[in-house]
């Protein structure tokens, strides 16, 4: 008698069903952290803004407008990253970066798609997709420097820590070109403050020379 071998089972042995529970759409919208702070940050600017006492003999603008023009961009910005984040989730799992890449680019991963996922099978494991602490971490520490450093400090030189701040923890290496372009900006602001407003910015360490 003639014997057939069952059929191989081409099911490949990693498979992840889909989960489709809130905490599946939570966890793969982790994103939708950022829109959440600028539209918390937009209402309560704008809220600060409509309440301000303005005198009557300020000329045009006046103080409303710059905080008006932040409060709006954090509005729109933040109406655009949420449908962003809700029209594209992040993958459940990356490709895992290959052996010798370099040290900066070691948390870089490309992800998979599901028929690529499929056919990379146990020959190519696949990681979750991890937040980056350390980006985090580093933006958290460089506001809040710069909150307590405001005042003692000075718009001047506590504005251009927080740009260069916010430029290291996502990424930048180019130490001497963001120093000098954090100092331009912060620069840029204050004198949009003084001469296009006429308000004040905290002058600190350099008021006898603001």
């Amino acid at each position: 008698m003639t014997t057939h071998p069952a059929p191989a089972d081409t099911t490949p042995a990693d498979t992840h069903p889909a989960d489709t529970g809130p905490a599946a759409f939570l966890r793969r919208r982790t994103g939708l952290v950022v829109p959440l702070l600028l539209l918390v940050t937009g209402i309560v600017l704008g809220a600060g803004t409509l309440t301000m006492d303005v005198p009557a003999n300020v000329a045009s603008p006046g103080p409303r407008m710059f905080p008006t023009v932040v409060a709006v961009a954090c509005l729109v910005f933040a109406v655009l990253l949420g449908v962003d984040v809700l029209r594209r989730p992040e993958p459940e799992r990356a490709a895992a970066p290959a052996d010798g890449v370099a040290a900066r680019a070691a948390d870089a991963v490309t992800p998979l798609t599901p028929a690529a996922e499929t056919a990379a099978g146990d020959t190519d494991p696949a990681v979750r997709i991890r937040s980056n602490h350390r980006a985090l971490a580093g933006l958290v520490g460089t506001i809040t420097a710069f909150i307590a450093l405001l005042v003692p400090l000075g718009w001047l030189l506590s504005g251009a820590l927080l740009f260069w701040g916010v430029a290291r923890a996502l990424g930048s290496r180019r130490t001497v070109f963001d120093i000098f372009l954090s100092i331009a900006i912060s620069s840029t602001v204050q004198l949009a403050f003084s001469a296009g407003l006429g308000l004040n910015l905290p002058p600190g360490v350099l008021a006898g020379v603001l």
